[in-house]
């Protein structure tokens, strides 16, 4: 592409200034020096030099995992690798075992294939943007190919696109070492329909979108999750990805046990990292319950509020942002014998109050330490 750019210069307002400005700063990165190199390598050369290794990752809970590097066969399928680690000696004796295949080139070791593509492919299209912008191009009038995702909009992007994402899947899979059984996350991405959005939202006398980023985005959204709660009777957990003020990704989220909730968890902090994403919001119903004498006594609690026989049910809005800001709102639900649903006026904690957040966290903490 900058190979086309340089040959078409004289043709580009104000080229020298944007492209020379490129040139000398992300032009200069680990990576896009290592692309270039592979473009010519590939082309006159010889293929990458791939290797593979495979990270097995166990989760004991929300707090426990650990985290290793295991050499398998590069041909060897995922399911394939998951026989061979659920024979091998000394496992833990319960919780989640994710199995991830990493690819790398030889002349990049640090970066995973796929990480370094979307790095490469988000520094091209910046340079596109500002190439536009010079030209005072408001829109691409070049039609957009078959790939959804990569489209002549030339969208702002400082991560994975989410097709990268979800290849990303393909490269791992996830099995309970209690039972052995293979194990799926459950999520769906929630289209965004501005329309049918704004009838709805008519529709249910909801109050407007709260503005901000997801701390800031609590109270307002917890306003609208009361009303879907009360007349719906029910309501599905939802997060919202933020960059600032900027909802940019939305994720509904279902599970039926503990297993199935740490993974898809698990995946929507890759999802942060491959968004980029500075914040995230929770939206859903939970249990709570008391902590008993002897467990205050303790500072502790011995059995979690789903298991609890006295637990009550709750709506809660909680909400976390990169630089460690966080809020959470709970509201009571109560079910009257009509049926009818009452939401009781929202608390906060004053905690991060989920261990749900805990991936993210961890996450973003990867990410500081990368420079990402």
């Amino acid at each position: 592409m900058t190979s086309l750019l340089l040959k078409h210069k004289v043709n580009l307002p104000d080229f020298e200034q944007w492209f020379t400005s490129f040139s000398n700063g992300d032009a200069q990165g680990e990576v896009m020096r290592w692309a270039k190199k592979s473009r010519n390598r590939i082309v006159h050369e010889s293929d990458l030099e791939l290797d593979s290794s495979c990270r097995v990752i166990w989760i004991g809970d929300w707090y426990r995992r650990a985290e290793r590097v295991a050499t398998f066969p590069p041909r060897m399928s995922i399911s394939e690798v998951i026989d061979a680690v659920q024979s091998s000696r000394g496992m833990p004796p319960y919780g989640v075992m994710t199995i991830k295949r990493r690819w790398v080139d030889k002349a990049l070791p640090a970066w995973e294939l796929l990480d370094a593509t979307a790095e490469a492919y988000v520094k091209l299209n910046n340079l596109l943007r500002i190439g536009h912008a010079a030209a005072g191009v408001e829109v691409c009038d070049i039609e957009s190919g078959d790939l959804g995702c990569v489209t002549s909009e030339l969208p702002e992007v400082s991560g994975h696109l989410l097709c990268m994402h979800e290849a990303q899947s393909e490269l791992s899979g996830h099995f309970s070492v209690t039972d052995g059984c293979i194990l799926e996350e459950v999520s769906e991405e929630v289209e965004i329909d501005i329309e049918r959005g704004a009838y709805r939202a008519r529709a249910y006398g909801l109050p407007e979108l709260p503005r901000g980023d997801a701390v800031d985005c609590v109270d307002g959204f917890m306003a609208i999750a009361r009303k879907v709660m009360s007349r719906d009777g029910c309501h599905v957990t939802i997060a919202m990805c933020f960059k600032g003020d900027v909802v940019v990704h939305i994720q509904r989220m279902d599970f039926d046990d503990q297993r199935i909730k740490m993974l898809t968890f698990e995946r929507l902090a890759n999802l942060v990292e491959s968004l980029r994403a500075d914040g995230v919001l929770i939206i859903g119903e939970m249990w709570t319950g008391k902590q008993t004498a002897k467990e205050k006594e303790l500072g502790t609690v011995l059995f979690p509020a789903r298991d609890r026989l006295d637990r009550e049910e709750a709506l809660a809005v909680y909400a976390i942002t990169r630089d460690g800001r966080h809020a959470d709102l709970t509201s009571p639900v109560e079910r009257t014998p009509e049926g009818e649903v009452i939401c009781g006026e929202p608390i906060s904690f004053d905690v991060v109050m989920s261990n749900t957040l805990i991936p993210v966290q961890r996450k973003w903490k990867e990410m500081d330490s990368r420079g990402i």
